[in-house]
């Protein structure tokens, strides 16, 4: 396994006589989707500002690329991370093109390189030429999240920072963008640290979830992990409370008739690997899928109809 890219060593952050942040550890590896999940409160939010030092830790160590944080000049350590907010934090006096520029401005690439980059990064996002000399304000709130983003990657830093980019936007919006990011997070490669309240985003786009709660951090997992083993009770009430169904009241058929289960040839495919009925619920289908990389689908007759595999039983359970 690689070095982490970002990795905290019994961190802590005291507001007042108030404790954010208790004796966290965690390691984020390069290239990895981390998202940390929790209630108000919870201290998702100041870690994630540790990262960049918008807040300063009161005790232990930050490394970003093996380095404390606290070893960088601020400016240096900033030109690394990009950062965006809940509140779209345009410039308004600026056109879209200008808040798309500003950071390869101040890196000083020649004006065409400019110019052809806000033209590539706003077609990134389905904007196109038309919005560069638009102002911040003739925008929708979801199109204004979008050049948000796009200013954040035009520096074309290797972490990126999303602090509920997403939670004051319509469902309809919120839900293309998340698969925005999760697109441009491939086409960059990049590392992305992603806070949010809500745990069937935390599903949809996390490669591991950090649960916290109350400056502690409770379980790191992938999904499925997090999924079939909550570590505790808390952890299990925050799947309920986010609409999170009982998965022995959930069958196979649930996930073929919403389309989730896999129907394309795999190559390679093992024709002994534990198949499973209609009826099935998906508690043994997750459980079998512990053991083995497919589960298939027979239908009535044992004809084998489809598949299931982690992939897809996580993204069906991000639906909920």
């Amino acid at each position: 396994m690689d070095s982490p890219l970002i990795e905290f060593d019994e961190v802590s952050k005291q507001f007042d006589n108030q404790l954010a942040v208790d004796h966290l550890n965690l390691a984020i590896q390069p290239g990895e989707f981390f998202v940390l999940v929790g209630s108000s409160g919870s201290g998702k939010t100041t870690t994630l500002k540790m990262i960049n030092r918008l807040v300063t830790a009161s005790a232990g160590t930050i490394r970003v690329a093996g380095r404390s944080v606290e070893d960088y000049d601020l400016p240096e350590l900033r030109w690394k991370i990009g950062y965006v907010l809940q509140q779209i934090a345009l410039f308004p006096t600026m056109t879209v093109a200008k808040n798309v520029s500003v950071i390869p401005d101040m890196q000083h690439l020649p004006n065409r390189a400019v110019r052809k980059l806000v033209s590539q990064l706003l077609a990134e996002v389905g904007l196109n030429d038309h919005f560069a000399n638009r102002m911040p304000r003739e925008l929708s709130g979801g199109q204004q999240q979008r050049v948000g983003i796009i200013r954040a990657l035009a520096g074309k830093p290797p972490i990126l920072l999303m602090d509920e980019p997403f939670s004051a936007l319509d469902p309809l919006a919120r839900e293309a963008l998340q698969g925005l990011i999760l697109k441009l997070h491939r086409d960059y490669q990049n590392t992305v640290v992603f806070v949010t309240h809500d745990m069937n985003e935390a599903l949809k786009l996390g490669d591991r979830i950090g649960i916290m709660k109350n400056g502690k951090l409770l379980q790191v997992g992938t999904p499925k992990e997090i999924t079939t083993n909550p570590a505790n009770q808390f952890v299990a009430d925050f799947f309920s409370n986010n609409r999170y169904s009982d998965l022995n009241k959930i069958l196979v058929s649930q996930l073929i008739e919403t389309g989730f289960m896999g129907t394309s040839k795999i190559i390679g495919e093992d024709r002994s690997a534990p198949a499973v009925g209609r009826s099935t619920t998906l508690k043994e289908v997750l459980r079998l899928l512990t053991s083995t990389p497919l589960v298939r689908v027979l239908d009535a007759r044992g004809k084998s109809i489809g598949w299931f595999n982690n992939e897809k039983v996580v993204q069906f359970l991000s639906t909920l």
